[in-house]
């Protein structure tokens, strides 16, 4: 604006020009809207503010490979779905041993699977040449139709015994020679230790223990929970003194027979045909048990059957069990004069219950524990070494056990 203009102008509006540039000038469209909103307040709305185009390539990348990875991780777990997984477990556990069970009959007479070794009574069988073959003494038995077996070059020929053996199956034959070449028996001394029942740690089934240790006093407070109530149940229960089951040896005429009638002329003694049956023999403290012959390492059956039902053994004849079963959890005989002093003693300890509950200390440490997988022990023999034993050491064997009988 040229001053010659300006000097004409008043004063008030030089200054309203200069507080208020010109405005721009507004388009027709911009004409239209405020008129149609003359009342309305007129806001901008600021955009937010736009990511640059670098940022924006490098999260589509990392999209897209974490979706790349996820489709990877999901195709490899399908893959493994589908796999077989057994193809490795059957290969490696597919028996390679077989063992011919000669005189005893398998469950349902078919062939089974015990610790990876086929266990057959099919004389005939093919798929494996036989590695072993066992012969169970305590039944009777004939070797003839062995040549026909098929068997390894260095299978055995097991003599297996649960029970000393009677004097008609020496396994000896008149030249002193013998077809066995190895033992399995409750012998100690066996080549392998067989048993129908054991003892073991408490908790470890599969451990036999071998040396037991004295025995705990005020073990009850030592007991599991579980252990402690059901004693305490069945001590409680006791109702009768003694009982006995008929042994096949025993009669009038023997020293176990005329100790029997000693012992009834001061006891009231029940007679039971088996402990099987629910509670026959829970009500008894006590279970007379009779054995004619005095064989090293042997445990009458009736022992276990005892202690498994929570009734104290009172052994009458057979060996020293010393270092056989826990110490204090049985009576012999031998620690008195007469059936009479016995007699008392049987009295004594059942009338007074804090002495009779000692007898179940080994409950505290030790387990009686059965033999599921008789053969199991013979298969892992078998696995761990192919070598053939020689006769010879079977007839040494056999030779140097001395089981004599009891005195009439």
């Amino acid at each position: 604006m040229s001053i010659d203009r300006l000097r004409g102008m008043p004063i008030g509006k030089i200054l309203s020009s200069r507080q208020h540039p010109p405005r721009r000038r507004l388009e027709e469209s911009d004409v239209e809207d405020s008129s149609n909103n003359t009342d309305t307040e007129s806001f901008i709305e600021i955009p937010p503010p736009s990511r640059s185009s670098g940022m924006s390539r490098r999260l589509t990348n990392s999209r897209n490979l974490i979706l790349k990875w996820i489709i990877c991780l999901s195709g490899i777990f399908v893959l493994l779905h589908f796999v077989p997984r057994h193809i490795d477990r059957e290969y490696k556990y597919q028996p390679e041993v077989a063992i011919l069970l000669w005189n005893d009959e398998n469950v349902n007479g078919l062939d089974s699977n015990q610790c990876h070794c086929v266990i057959t009574s099919n004389r005939n069988y093919t798929k494996l040449p036989i590695d072993a073959v066992v012969v169970n003494a305590d039944r009777p038995y004939s070797m003839d139709g062995l040549d026909k077996v098929a068997h390894t070059p260095d299978y055995l020929v097991v003599y297996a015994n649960l029970h000393p053996p009677h004097l008609d199956q020496n396994p000896i034959n008149i030249h002193g020679e013998s077809i066995f070449n190895y033992s399995m028996s409750y012998r100690w001394d066996s080549d392998l230790v067989w048993a129908e029942y054991y003892f073991s740690r408490l908790g470890r089934p599969s451990e036999r223990v071998v040396n037991f240790t004295a025995p705990v006093i005020s073990f009850m407070n030592r007991l599991p929970s579980k252990v402690s109530s059901r004693l305490r149940l069945n001590l409680r229960f006791k109702q009768y003194l003694a009982m006995y089951m008929q042994c096949k040896d025993m009669n009038a005429s023997t020293k176990q027979g005329r100790y029997l009638m000693q012992m009834r002329e001061h006891l009231e003694l029940s007679y039971i045909d088996s402990c099987h049956t629910t509670n026959n023999c829970a009500p008894y403290k006590f279970m007379l048990i009779f054995e004619s012959r005095r064989c090293p390492d042997y445990v009458h059956p009736h022992f276990y059957t005892a202690l498994a039902n929570f009734v104290v053994p009172v052994l009458i004849g057979g060996g020293n069990l010393s270092q056989l079963v826990p110490p204090g959890s049985y009576i012999s005989d031998e620690d008195f004069h007469s059936p009479f002093e016995l007699a008392q003693h049987l009295q004594m300890i059942s009338s007074q219950p804090l002495l009779y509950e000692q007898f179940f200390w080994w409950h505290s440490k030790y387990a009686i524990s059965y033999n599921k997988q008789p053969y199991c022990a013979l298969c892992k023999q078998l696995r761990s070494s192919r070598r053939q034993r020689i006769s010879v050491e079977f007839v040494q064997w056999w030779t140097v056990y001395q089981c004599p009988g009891s005195e009439d």
